[in-house]
């Protein structure tokens, strides 16, 4: 398998290191391919996102490293992108980056300035469940998919990050059975989605590395039915820090080949190949 990472946080968001850190670790690793995918700046007040005065730098840093290292390891500038409703920016298209990650970690309360997480701390998850849905998981669960669902329809990432990022704070089931019948027509009806636009669904181990789950994203009933459907996959570690970079990878390849899969889609040479696991 091509040891290649395309989901990264360096200090540029809310990562720790700076992206030559990440370079040597992946060069150290063996990896043949690096992508830098920082937290896109959003509208709000947030410690985690990367803010609008440093993308030039960041961009510029990226760029450097790619003629740097260039014949060493093919790096890419990306970027993780929140899709909220009602956001009056064109995020998706304003920034030239090689790759968008697209995902969805809050809903907006655009009126208000402020934002309810979705993939913070159990506190943070309750206060959202509790406030925007009175305790309502379903109600709150398909809001989320909606979301997931417009953002693809209308923007067309190459990644939809971290599908099933719901089940962060959701244990053995504290607030939802995996294997209810509504949870599993949501995942279904996302899946269309996906598939009518060719959406890669990245198999993220980054929950696991920072200790929130035991499993990659999207759980393994949710992988059987993308292999199902001939949805394109791709291993990332959402890595923080360099040492994360390969962090499970063994696992998110085991539990792609449990489902049928024998191949995963990586940049190289600027555009998306299928390579074998």
């Amino acid at each position: 398998m091509i040891l290649a990472n395309l989901h990264t946080h360096c200090h540029f968001c809310d990562g720790a290191g700076e992206p030559r850190a990440f370079v040597e670790a992946a060069l150290a690793k063996g990896f043949k391919v690096l992508g830098f995918s920082s937290h896109a700046p959003i509208p709000f007040a947030s410690e985690w996102t990367m803010a609008e005065g440093r993308m030039d730098d960041y961009l510029r840093a990226v760029a450097a490293l790619k003629e740097e290292y260039r014949g060493k390891i093919e790096i890419y500038t990306g970027l993780e992108i929140d899709y909220f409703e009602g956001d009056p920016r064109n995020v998706f298209t304003d920034y030239s980056v090689d790759y968008i990650i697209g995902s969805v970690h809050f809903f907006a309360d655009m009126s208000n300035r402020r934002y309810y997480s979705i993939d913070g701390t159990d506190a943070e998850f309750r206060e959202t469940l509790e406030t925007l849905f009175g305790g309502d998981m379903q109600r709150f669960a398909d809001a989320y998919y909606r979301q997931v669902a417009a953002m693809i329809t209308k923007h067309r990432p190459s990644v939809v990050g971290h599908l099933d990022v719901i089940k962060k704070n959701n244990g053995t089931g504290k607030y939802f059975a995996e294997e209810e019948a509504w949870y599993r027509q949501l995942i279904d009806g996302v899946l269309a989605v996906i598939k009518a636009h060719g959406t890669i669904v990245e198999v993220n181990t980054g929950g696991i590395s920072r200790g929130y789950i035991q499993e990659p994203y999207p759980s393994l009933w949710i992988l059987k039915k993308c292999r199902q459907l001939g949805i394109p996959v791709m291993i990332t570690s959402d890595a923080h820090c360099p040492e994360h970079l390969d962090a499970h990878f063994d696992l998110a390849r085991e539990r792609l080949k449990e489902v049928g899969y024998d191949e995963q889609y990586v940049l190289q040479g600027s555009i998306w190949r299928r390579t074998a696991l």
